[in-house]
C-alpha cells in the first residue's frame, strides 16, 4: 500500500510537471522531415498596368524562398487600391492544402498597429485624448494613454505564472473579458515610473483595450470588428478563435529542415497587442484606407505615428509611436520615412509596412516563427520594384 501511495505520489508529480512545464516537453517530439514546395504560387493582379513591377517582384520573392517557410504570402497596395496579392507553399503541411491570398495568418504585434488604427476612430470622436489617464478602475498607477501605446508604462511584459503551461506566452487559459486580462499584471509593480524609460510590453495593449472598451461602450472586439475590420474591407481578418470560419494556415515550428505545428496556444489575453489573424490583402487594404484618409485623417495618423518623447525630452529607444514602429531607410538611393510594425506568433510571422511618400503599403506573412526577422529584407525590394516602376510612368 505504502508503494502504491509513493508510486502515485510520483506519477502526479511527474504529470504536474509535464502540465507546467509542457512547452519544453512537447518540442523535442513529433518533427518530421521539411522540405518547401512553392512552384504554384497563386497570385491576383488587380492593375495589369504595373506588370512589369509585378515581374520584377515575382523574381525576388522566388529567390528569396531559401527562408524555408511552409507559406508564403504578400501583397501591395498603391494610391489607394490593392494592386497585386500573391501565396504560395502549403497552408497546411500535413494535408497539403495550398496557400492563397485569401489564407489567414496569425499577425502576432502587428495586431498593436491594428488597434493604434482603432484608437484613432475614440481620438477623432472625442471620447480619448492621448494624455488622458488611464482610469482607476482599470489601471491605478497614473498612467496615460500614450504611455501605454508607446511601451513607456513601465508596465511588464509576460513572464511565468502559477498557470499551465507557466509561461504567460504561451498561455492555454481561455479569458472571458478584458477585464480578467488585465487582472494578470494589474497588481505588479511598475518597471520605471511611467514615461521615464521603455520597456516592450504586449500587456500595455491589453490594458490599451481595456480603456478603449470604456470609452466605446462596447467590447474591444466588438468595436474593431465594426469601426475597422468592415470599414476598411477586412473581410479575412478576426481575433484568433479556433472557431472562426475565415479560411486559415495552420502553424509551425521549423529547425534544421524539420517541421512540425506550433505549440497550440489560447490569444485572449492579448487581442489587442497580439491576438489578430489577417492576410496581407487584409493589411493593405486597411493601410490604403488609411493613406486616402477614409478610416482616419491624415492628422490623426500623423499624431499616431509620431515617435514619443520620454520625460527627458529624448525620443524612446525604439522610434516608437503610438502602436507603430518609424524608421528612415534607403529606397532606391532616397531616405523614406517608413512606418511600419512586424510581429511573431506561435508559428507566424508579419511585417506591414505604409510608405506615405510614395502612397505605398504592402505586407507579407508566413506560417512559421523566425529569428532575427529577416522579412524586411523581403518586403522592401518587393516596395522598391512598384516604388521604381511608379517613378518611371510619372517621368514618362
Amino acid at each position: 500500500m505504502k508503494k502504491l501511495l509513493i508510486g502515485s505520489a510520483i506519477a502526479a508529480v511527474l504529470l504536474l510537471d509535464f502540465f507546467l512545464f509542457e512547452p519544453i516537453f512537447v518540442y523535442n517530439f513529433g518533427w518530421r522531415p521539411f522540405t518547401a514546395e512553392h512552384s504554384h504560387a497563386r497570385e491576383i493582379i488587380y492593375d495589369s498596368s504595373l506588370e512589369n513591377s509585378i515581374t520584377c517582384a515575382r523574381a525576388f520573392l522566388e529567390d528569396s524562398l531559401t527562408l524555408e517557410t511552409p507559406a508564403l504570402s504578400v501583397a501591395v497596395g498603391m494610391d489607394g487600391k490593392l494592386v497585386w496579392a500573391s501565396a504560395s507553399g502549403l497552408a497546411n503541411m500535413d494535408d497539403e492544402i495550398e496557400a492563397t491570398p485569401a489564407t489567414a495568418f496569425r499577425i502576432g504585434s502587428t495586431s498593436k498597429a491594428v488597434t493604434s488604427v482603432g484608437l484613432g476612430i475614440l481620438l477623432e470622436q472625442q471620447r480619448l485624448a492621448l494624455h488622458d489617464t488611464v482610469p482607476s478602475e482599470i489601471l491605478d498607477q497614473g498612467i496615460t494613454i500614450s504611455q501605454l501605446a508607446s511601451h513607456t508604462s513601465g508596465i511588464r511584459n509576460y513572464g511565468m505564472c502559477l498557470c499551465f503551461p507557466v509561461w504567460e506566452y504561451h498561455n492555454n487559459d481561455a479569458y472571458s473579458s478584458v477585464e480578467e486580462a488585465v487582472a494578470i499584471f494589474r497588481d505588479d509593480p511598475l518597471l520605471f515610473d511611467p514615461g521615464t524609460n521603455f520597456s516592450y510590453s504586449s500587456y500595455n495593449f491589453t490594458a490599451l483595450s481595456a480603456v478603449m472598451e470604456h470609452a466605446a461602450g462596447t467590447s474591444f472586439t466588438q468595436f474593431m470588428e465594426n469601426n475597422v475590420f468592415r470599414k476598411s474591407g477586412m473581410n479575412n481578418t478576426a481575433f484568433d478563435h479556433q472557431q472562426v470560419s475565415i479560411e486559415r494556415a495552420e502553424f509551425y515550428d521549423l529547425k534544421e529542415a524539420e517541421y512540425k505545428k506550433a505549440f497550440p496556444v489560447d490569444n485572449s489575453n492579448k487581442w489587442a497587442g497580439g491576438g489578430m489573424i489577417s492576410t496581407p490583402s487584409d493589411l493593405v487594404n486597411l493601410g490604403n484606407s488609411i493613406l486616402t484618409g477614409e478610416i482616419i485623417k491624415n492628422e490623426t495618423f500623423h499624431k499616431l505615428t509620431e515617435p514619443v518623447k520620454l520625460t527627458t525630452g529624448e525620443v524612446n529607444e525604439q522610434n516608437y509611436a503610438i502602436g507603430w514602429r518609424v524608421s528612415e531607410l534607403d529606397l532606391l538611393d532616397k531616405k523614406v520615412k517608413v512606418i511600419h510594425h512586424g510581429g511573431t506568433a506561435a508559428g507566424s510571422t508579419t511585417l506591414w509596412i505604409i510608405i506615405p511618400a510614395y502612397n505605398l503599403t504592402a505586407a507579407i506573412m508566413i506560417n512559421r516563427s523566425v529569428e532575427g526577422f529577416p522579412l524586411f529584407d523581403i518586403l522592401i525590394p518587393v516596395a522598391e520594384a512598384f516604388i521604381g516602376d511608379s517613378e518611371v510612368n510619372e517621368n514618362k
